[in-house]
């Protein structure tokens, strides 16, 4: 058994309607905690306090035999001293033959490897009050025996057992596991005893940081969304000051462009709200994700048509596209489909837990779409400026040539980012980056808006802004001409 991979969670407080949990299968769950002196705030729900609560109902389906299940909570730091064993072939529950090899961490059959000092409890039905009184005095343990993680530094692996009795086909579990060192933490479900057969999970397990709900890893997005909403909001108020002024001399385009803020201020502003509620409430609800998901791709289909037509000549070179609006609105319909569909499953579905082949048919058609998005910005590019090089448009030519440095510019601080992002995926050191892990996602959004904000500046109204734009400037030759006539 393995360990899929899960970048970041959909909800902190995660409900179990009759989850099936059988025999040799390891659930988990995976979130990033801070302690209160790491906690880059403080507020309510969380006040201040960092605990994993549990509150589990067990049912066995068919059961003649006693069983036990385990639930283990622990540090990022100890997950290689869980199981034996690496990638695919990684086993995690103890075998007569892994017993017999001497593997560390092996010494029950039925029971899952733990090659670290644990805090032991047993009993699935025991008293709440005095189990939750014990977790926390063994957290307290916990903390002034060993302190700073990893297995040299004697950190202990929370570890509950829920036995069951041979004709006991229920049993309950309600603590709360406190945190004592920031990371991520995992909450691990596992059914090692093939004898405990299929059980039935039933309740929640709520993971609160000392500011609220929200993983560690999402936190910074509350304040990101924050400041971009504000960000947004700014330029968009300045644009229409602008146009206000110039409406007379506006363009079609510099109409586009205010449609983009726009859309860019409900963006940021739905994530923000969205943000926040999952603070507050420990869930996303499914209607605020949706709208957020639509508005940005809405948003991000719109930003690349703007920069299509831009590098076409619209509303500089050219008039009008002509015949070739079109096929601009058929690939921006497209592409609005194809990335609704894999925003919505990365989003609301946890597309990172599907099968590959099912990814790959949700990620490709976009990755397709923009790599003809991308062809065809660069060659209407050339060719827009090989025509106002020919029609020696001084001043045109160099707004183009302005416009064509910010996007080799993003391109190349886009290939970076993308090596840098897939540099930290394959070292794995997505649990040791994890607070930093939100950067891979904020990167995009920042630079959405700066390349927004250069073509506000590049073409931002003036009073004469037709003229500029349907009129061709006369060359030298052609003055001198018209002089000499």
């Amino acid at each position: 058994m393995a360990l899929p991979l899960v970048l970041l969670a959909h909800a902190n407080v995660y409900q179990y309607h009759d989850s099936v949990l059988r025999p040799n299968v390891i659930q988990y769950r995976r979130v990033g905690m801070y302690t209160a002196e790491d906690a880059p705030s403080h507020g309510a729900p969380g006040d201040g306090s960092s605990s994993i609560t549990l509150k589990m109902d067990f049912r066995r389906t068919h059961f003649q035999q006693p069983g036990v299940i385990q639930l283990l909570v622990f540090h990022a730091s100890q997950l290689p001293l869980v199981g034996t064993g690496s990638g695919a072939a990684r086993a995690f529950c103890c075998t007569p033959e892994l017993q017999m090899q001497s593997v560390p961490g092996c010494d029950r059959v039925g029971h899952i490897i733990v090659n670290a000092p644990t805090t032991r409890h047993g009993g699935g039905s025991d008293d709440a009050r005095r189990l939750r009184a014990r977790d926390e005095r063994d957290g307290r343990d916990a903390k002034g025996g060993g302190g700073g993680g990893g297995a040299a530094g004697g950190a202990k692996v929370w570890m509950r057992e829920v036995s069951f009795g041979e004709n006991q086909g229920e049993a309950t579990v309600d603590t709360k596991v406190a945190v004592h060192e920031s990371g991520v933490h995992y909450l691990l479900l596992s059914s090692c005893d093939v004898q405990t057969g299929e059980v039935l999970t039933t309740g929640e397990t709520s993971w609160l940081n000392p500011y609220g709900y929200l993983p560690g890893e999402l936190y910074p997005f509350l304040p990101f969304f924050g400041a971009m909403s504000g960000a947004y909001a700014l330029l968009a108020i300045v644009w229409a000051v602008m146009c206000a002024r110039h409406w007379a001399q506006l363009l079609p385009l510099q109409l586009c462009i205010g449609g983009v803020l726009v859309l860019g201020v409900c963006e940021t502003a739905t994530w923000y709200h969205d943000y926040h509620n999952f603070n507050a409430g420990g869930t996303r609800g499914l209607a605020p994700v949706v709208i957020g998901v639509l508005v940005s791709t809405v948003k991000k289909t719109l930003s690349r048509l703007l920069v299509l037509v831009v590098c076409l000549g619209y509303g500089v070179a050219r008039p009008t596209l002509g015949a070739t609006a079109w096929r601009v609105a058929a690939l921006g319909a497209l592409y609005f489909a194809c990335s609704a569909v894999l925003d919505v499953a990365s989003n609301v579905a946890q597309l990172s837990e599907v099968s590959v082949p099912l990814r790959l048919l949700f990620i490709l058609p976009v990755a397709l779409l923009d790599a003809l998005f991308y062809w065809w910005v660069f060659a209407a590019l050339t060719r827009t400026l090989a025509q106002l090089s020919t029609r020696r448009q001084g001043a045109k030519l160099l707004l183009y040539r302005r416009f064509s440095h910010v996007l080799v510019v993003s391109i190349v601080l886009s290939a970076v980012w993308v090596s840098c992002q897939m540099g930290v995926i394959v070292s794995d050191a997505l649990d040791a980056r994890w607070a930093w892990l939100w950067i891979f996602d904020g990167f995009w959004h920042l630079l959405y808006f700066l390349i927004l904000l250069a073509i506000c500046y590049l073409w931002s109204p003036s009073k004469n802004n037709l003229q500029y734009a349907y009129m061709d400037e006369l060359s030298s030759v052609e003055q001198d001409d018209e002089e000499e006539g």
